[in-house]
């Protein structure tokens, strides 16, 4: 949808002459043409017309008409002198209450209509003379006579006017006047007075004649500061005029209505629209329809733009129009709001040439284009570049529209996104998530231009474009330094770069020669190499002691030299030089060169610009170095130079880092060399580098010592250290074999001494044969170690099989450095068979060479099991069980039986190192300490026993031990507890003496039946204090009956004794119904889980004829209550009132008395109609408990005091009462 298809665009283009209007055609068009709002319309009819009209005698006044240029003042003035001249014209007016209030002055004056331009004449002479002028084409002869020769204008002016109403009766005369206000900006003090005098007189003539004065001017006279130094002419002047404001509301009906217009549909479509987005800006949703009326232009535009203070006209309906018309065949966007602010002005301020004379403007104009200079050049985030340059031109429009372009006054970030309706594309479409977007953008736009020409107001929250602080062009001056520049200069900043391209924090190996360690991963063989990375040239290359594997250089880009290097370049040297760069990479590069000379020489203030500076380019240059990384350099090995392209092609390697490409074409260069040096090298499994060379070397020697991981485990198997299965082995194993080999060639008696194996070169040891560095060496040594194939003295102690983990505790370096190797002695075939004996396993096989795997196999199996056995009983021990809330053990138990079986389970596990053939070799252990270790065994028996015989009773204890705390009165059957209590403990302290099988079963039998007496003694005393199914049936009854029923009712009336019915109630809650308890849920709870019944507690009710008691007392109470209430009813006080009655009341009353007893069913009439009737008794209710406290409080009384006490406690009760209708109540 196009701009155009949502509006009815009418431009405003033509600057309205106010004497257009003379021409009765022209003055038709200005009037069709006007658009008024009701608003416009109501003042004009009450100011305007109020004082031009000369039909009703009031104080007629002059009219200032005020407004902006371009805000239609000329239009205005010629539409009300047009209609007032000619009534034919009112017919054009579209606004009803316009054309009313018109029509009081329509057709009844001759007008004049002029601009004053750039004259130095008086006011008095310019209207006057123009007066004149105008009456003579009247056909009246009249001239003014010269202001020396005139006290006053007044007296002048009503000769004139007699004349014009001879020639002209009933007519007015209207003089309208435009461009008033610039003309009295140029006049000196004294010429201003008179002229202001001149105004105050054509006011006050308006009083006393149909002269009448009409004048545009840009802004009020009144609270203009520009005349303060006329202020009390001018207060006589406002005395004598009125003012019509155009206001903003005036100008936004303008646009709305005419440039703008809308019909409905379109409307429609462009509020839909909006909607998506008023959850953004504040007040969209409450002002959408203003909005929508001047959509696309935001309404913030024109409350700006009318407070512009600049001498230029600004023409607000004009500019609207141009802007319209740039966009008017412009899709409006789907995806943002489409709506144009007040920034858009901003082209126009800065395109019209003009503005350039006032000095004011023109500082705004020259530091907005420094800071959207900059943010073109330099703004971090791209994405949001169009959204700074937008918020700059805001700030520069709101800057000429605070009067004075230096106060700390501006906008706020909430002004910004609201009033700009500024829109940008983020990841959540939340008001607060593009307000902290802003937040940064204006934070990234003042570290753009480093602080300057942009400032924040604390206090009011404000950024304002700054014109007090003098802004440095720090851009200018490093573009300059950067010109001046030599190569030498360049080529150190270059390296700087470099290192930062590179991420290389690494000190320098020599002090002030651009010389590092380096290592570089071999990527045939998977582990990195030490060498020397330099930045320079080949020439310090002697200065890098002691000699390492490789060389790499990065060249001087700006030297002479670099081929001559190449071309004399060293198998182990590979040189990068940066060749292939445009020239915007070299003017970044002399830019941040030039930016740290500054840094370098600049006070602190300009450090940190110069920093930030710096920081940018060097952003930019290494986002260009990584983009342009397989061009940009050039890569010679050998005399041989290609692009790093040419060597990486085929190689996908977009995630990894500039120096990740260095080092693989490096390391590609270097591969045939690195082979050639070290033709025996393995290829590793898992990369090893500088830093986890140590590591790796630990993972291997832990896996070793039984501590198995993934690392460890591919460490090993670049050795072929390791079968398929994860097994050491060193069968495969060509390293191995060869150190296998050098110790069993040794003569019986002597040792490998470590320098047998390595030779020392450039500082590094290798081993003679395969050029393996020393920890790889100690590691196949450490495998040999395991298999039981050698022993190693490290520190003059000897580690074999059975000492791995100690070995692997040992630091690395340690181990390295090992002094030498030996053969281990034999296997102790004899001690070995009286273990295998122990623990019942066939001894043959450990003496016969070839079943010794297999042997081991199942003495380290059988090992497994007894130590799972020995921490199972451990548990057990110290686990606190209980039999009959007692400890199974005490505190000295727990702690020996504990200490012991730890100790039998270490003794364990040291046996299980020995699991090769090799290892058996150190087995130094006798028959007797073996013996010895494994007397635990007995103990462990025996607890399995205790364990066994407390599992099979466990549970029956623990519900008896449950049943005790119920059946805590039943002596015979505590008895019977207490005796099984004491065999079971004899039979657990005694275990090892008796027949466990047959103490068991007596004991399970007794506990049995101890059991099946408690469950009849609990079931028994639960059916006497339960209802069954019957029981609670009968209950059900009872409660549902009508006499219970009844009765419920009828303890609402004041008179009966309700307590009685209350107790049956209470005594019927008390009564429980169970019938789902059976003796099979009793073998798993102690209780009844239904009811929750608590044996022998006396709040339990013994339910047997209970029900029967209880229907006898509501028989009883029934009757009871018939009888009292026939009795008061029938009381002569009482029975007159029946009377008194409804017709109802008085017949169940009186069939009550009749039939001398309550009806089946007692309602809410039989109630009504007995409360009603005993209304006028007084109920006095005594507590028993305190009657009782009151006649024998001291103790046994006398007849006579007993009498005297009971009559003064009933007469303390009813003093004050009618006794007659008193009733007592005892409760």
């Amino acid at each position: 949808m196009r701009y155009g298809d949502l509006v009815h665009y009418d431009p405003i283009e033509t600057i309205i002459n106010l004497k257009d209007a003379d021409d009765e055609e022209k003055a038709a068009a200005l009037v069709k043409s006007y658009v008024m709002s009701d608003n416009m319309a109501e003042n004009i009819v009450n100011i305007c017309i109020s004082q031009l009209q000369f039909d009703e005698t009031i104080d007629n006044k002059g009219l200032f008409i005020v407004g902006n240029y371009g805000t239609g003042k000329s239009h205005l003035m010629s539409v009300i002198s047009s209609i007032a001249e000619n009534e034919k014209l009112l017919k054009f007016v579209t606004n009803d209450k316009f054309k009313d209030g018109m029509k009081r002055i329509a057709g009844k004056f001759k007008v004049l209509r002029f601009d004053i331009g750039s004259t130095d004449m008086p006011l008095r002479d310019i209207v006057l003379s123009k007066v004149e002028e105008n009456i003579h084409q009247l056909g009246i002869e009249y001239n003014f006579p010269s202001m020396d020769k005139v006290a006053n204008n007044k007296d002048s002016l009503m000769e004139m006017m007699a004349l014009f109403e001879e020639k002209y009766p009933g007519k007015g005369y209207l003089i309208v006047v435009d461009e008033l206000f610039d003309f009295l900006k140029t006049r000196k003090e004294q010429e201003l007075i008179k002229d202001l005098a001149f105004l105050r007189e054509i006011g006050e003539i308006s009083k006393s004649t149909k002269i009448r004065f009409m004048s545009g001017v840009q802004e009020s006279l009144f609270d203009n500061p520009g005349f303060q130094f006329v202020a009390r002419t001018i207060l006589k002047v406002k005395d004598r005029f009125e003012q019509i404001i155009i206001k903003r509301e005036d100008i936004s009906y303008v646009v709305s209505e005419r440039i703008l217009k809308k019909d409905e549909k379109q409307k429609a479509y462009i509020r839909s629209h909006l909607e998506k987005f008023s959850s953004l800006y504040k007040n969209m949703a409450e002002r959408m329809n203003e909005f929508v009326d001047l959509f696309p232009i935001h309404p913030a535009f024109i409350e700006v733009f009318e407070k512009i203070y600049i001498a230029e006209k600004r023409e607000v309906l004009k500019t609207i129009t141009n802007l319209i018309k740039n966009i008017i065949d412009e899709e409006v966007p789907e995806d943002m709001p489409g709506i144009i602010s007040y920034d858009a002005y901003w082209d126009f301020i800065k395109d019209n040439m003009s503005m350039r004379t006032n000095p004011d403007i023109k500082d705004v104009i020259d530091k907005s284009s420094i800071i959207e200079g900059a943010i073109l050049r330099s703004f971090p985030r791209p994405q949001y570049k169009d959204s700074a340059i937008k918020i700059i031109n805001a700030l520069s429009v709101y800057r000429l529209a605070t009067g004075d372009i230096r106060t700390p006054i501006g906008i706020t970030v909430d002004n910004i996104k609201d009033d700009l309706c500024l829109f940008i594309r983020i990841p959540e479409f939340e008001e607060d998530f593009l307000r902290t977007t802003i937040e940064t953008i204006m934070k990234d736009i003042i570290r753009t231009v480093n602080g300057q020409f942009i400032s924040y107001n604390q206090d009011n929250q404000q950024y304002y474009i700054d014109m007090v602080r003098v802004g440095i062009d720090y851009d200018v001056i490093i573009q300059e330094k950067a010109e001046k520049l030599d190569d030498d200069t360049l080529n150190r900043y270059y390296f700087e770069i470099l290192l930062k391209v590179l991420d290389w924090n690494v000190k320098e190996y020599v002090p002030n020669f651009k010389i590092w360690e380096y290592s570089l991963k071999w990527l045939d063989k998977n582990i990195e190499r030490d060498g020397y990375l330099f930045m320079g040239s080949p020439d310090e290359r002697s200065t890098a002691q002691p000699p390492r594997d490789f060389y790499i250089y990065f060249l001087n880009p700006y030297s002479k030299d670099n081929r001559k290097y190449i071309e004399n370049g060293k198998k182990d040297e590979v040189f990068f030089e940066f060749t292939n760069y445009d020239e915007k990479l070299e003017s970044l590069l002399k830019s941040y060169s030039a930016s740290m000379i500054l840094y370098d020489s600049s006070s602190n203030d300009g450090k940190a610009i110069y920093s930030n500076k710096a920081d940018g380019f060097m952003k930019e240059i290494v986002k260009w170095i990584k983009t342009n990384i397989r061009n940009c350099f050039s890569v010679s090995h050998n005399g041989v130079t290609k692009r790093i392209l040419d060597i990486a092609r085929g190689t996908k390697r977009e995630d990894e880092t500039i120096k990740d490409y260095i080092d693989f074409v490096a390391s590609s260069c270097l591969s045939l060399y690195f082979a050639d040096k070290y033709p025996d090298y393995p290829k590793f499994k898992v990369t090893i580098t500088r830093d986890n060379r140590e590591d790796m070397f630990k993972y291997g020697l832990n896996y070793i010592a039984g501590q198995k991981s993934e690392h460890g485990a591919k460490i090993l198997q670049t050795f072929d250290l390791i079968d398929n299965d994860g097994n050491i082995t060193v069968e495969n194993s060509r390293y191995a074999k060869y150190f296998q080999d050098m110790v069993n060639s040794l003569p019986e008696g002597k040792v490998l001494n470590h320098d047998d194996i390595f030779v020392l070169e450039n500082e590094v040891e290798i081993d003679k044969e395969f050029r393996l560095d020393g920890e790889w060496v100690a590691l196949i040594l450490c495998t040999l170690v395991y298999n039981g194939e050698i022993a190693i003295t490290v520190n003059n102690k000897k580690y074999d099989a059975t000492m791995l983990s100690d070995l692997a505790k040992l630091a690395p370096n340690d181990i390295v450095n090992f002094s030498f190797c030996d053969r281990p002695k034999g296997i102790p075939i004899n001690t070995l068979k009286r273990l295998m004996e122990i623990i019942g396993l066939p001894t043959g096989t450990i003496s016969n060479p070839e079943k010794q795997v297999e042997a081991i196999k199942e003495m380290n199996k059988k090992f497994d099991e007894l130590i799972s056995e020995a921490h199972s009983t451990i548990q057990y021990v110290t686990s606190g069980k209980t039999i009959w809330d007692k400890l199974l053990f005490n505190d000295a138990e727990k702690k020996s039986y504990k200490d012991e079986l730890n100790g039998f389970i270490s003794f364990l596990n040291i046996l299980k190192r020995f699991n090769t053939p090799g290892k058996l070799r150190n087995f130094r252990y006798s028959k007797e300490e073996i013996e010895r270790e494994f007397d635990a065994l007995k103990m462990i028996n025996r607890i399995q026993k205790i364990m066994n015989f407390v599992n099979s009773i466990d549970a029956y204890a623990v519900y008896i031990s449950k049943a005790c705390l119920v059946l805590t009165d039943n002596n015979d059957w505590i008895k019977k507890v207490e005796d099984v209590k004491q065999k079971i403990e004899g039979t657990i302290k005694n275990i090892d003496d008796v027949d466990l099988n047959a103490t068991k079963k007596d004991v399970i039998n007794e506990l049995v039946n101890i059991k099946k007496e408690y469950i009849d003694i609990y079931f028994e005393e639960h059916r006497k204090h339960r209802l069954d199914y019957k029981g609670d049936e009968h209950k059900k009854k009872i409660l549902n009956s009508s006499k219970f029923s009844n009765l419920r009712r009828l303890k609402s009336i004041d008179i009966l004794t309700g307590s009685e019915l209350t107790a049956i109630e209470e005594e019927l809650g008390k009564i429980s119904t169970c019938f789902s308890l059976t003796q099979q849920d009793l073998e798993t709870e102690v209780q009844c889980t239904h009811c929750k019944y608590r044996y022998g507690d006396k709040n339990e009710l013994l339910v047997y004829g209970k029900l029967d008691e209880i229907e006898n007392k509501i028989d009883e109470i029934y009757k009871k209550w018939e009888e009292k209430l026939l009795e008061n009813i029938e009381d002569p006080l009482i029975k007159d009132n029946i009377n008194y009655l409804n017709d109802d009341q008085q017949k169940c009353i009186n069939e009550f008395i009749a039939r001398r007893s309550f009806p089946e069913n007692i309602d809410n009439l039989f109630l009504s109609s007995i409360k009603d009737l005993l209304k006028g008794l007084d109920k006095v209710e005594i507590d028993s408990t305190e009657f009782i406290t009151f006649i024998t409080g001291n103790g046994p009384v006398t007849l006579d005091d007993f009498k005297n006490k009971f009559m003064k406690f009933i007469e303390n009760k009813v003093q004050g009462k009618e006794k007659d209708k008193v009733r007592i109540i005892i409760k």
